[in-house]
Formats: C-alpha cells, sequence, structure tokens
C-alpha cells in the first residue's frame, strides 16, 4: 500500500467472491490491521493473468468478485468505482493484479 493506493497480487484465478474476500481479508487483518475503508470516488485496474491451460473466465464476473471483496475494505461501497479498467492476458501462472486508488475529483468542464 502507497499512500492510498493499493497494489495487490493474488496467486489465484477465480470468480468465487467468498474466496476473493477470505483472502483480502486476512491480508488486510495481518498487513493493515489500522487501514479502514473511505468514501470518495475510486479507479480500480484489474489484471487477469492465465496460463493457455487455465480455465477461461469472463471479465466481468472476475471484476465483480475482486470489487466485491474490496468494499469494506478499500472503499465503503463498490459504487465508489467511477473507472475500471479490466485486461485478461496469457501468462506464466494464473493471478491477478489489482491497483485501487482515490480519484482526484475533477471540476465541471475539466479535460481528463
Amino acid at each position: 500500500m502507497y499512500g492510498d493506493e493499493l497494489n495487490l497480487r493474488v496467486d489465484a484465478l477465480t470468480t468465487q467472491t467468498r474466496r476473493f474476500k477470505a483472502l483480502i481479508g486476512d491480508f488486510f487483518r495481518l498487513e493493515f490491521k489500522r487501514v479502514r475503508p473511505k468514501y470518495g470516488p475510486y479507479e480500480v485496474v484489474i489484471e487477469i493473468q492465465r496460463t493457455e491451460h487455465s480455465p477461461v473466465h469472463d471479465v466481468d464476473n472476475v471484476a465483480k468478485a475482486v470489487l466485491d471483496a474490496l468494499t469494506g475494505v478499500v472503499f465503503h461501497d463498490d459504487s465508489q468505482v467511477e473507472k475500471l479498467l479490466v485486461t485478461k492476458t496469457v501468462g506464466e501462472r494464473a493471478r491477478i493484479s489489482v491497483t485501487a486508488r482515490p480519484m482526484a475529483r475533477q471540476e465541471v468542464g475539466e479535460l481528463a
């Protein structure tokens, strides 16, 4: 965790929210006992890596499981996520990398 940015790699690939919640919850209980969920808009980047032989998962199902697991840990509700990028690639092992960070508020008329 760098400032308010979370960088997390899970060496597993699943669409089961229960599994992600357990893994992420255990990680935060052990490593970041004082971290509390925050309010405000977030952006989340999820990279799904699979091997040639691992099961194929739909990106939307993986994203939903990850966002559900981060709810109550990083942010209060996944409706706070205003920007979401999910990619799926073939790699050496099945894993999911997640970056979640607060977004800077933009004024009306400001270019992104």
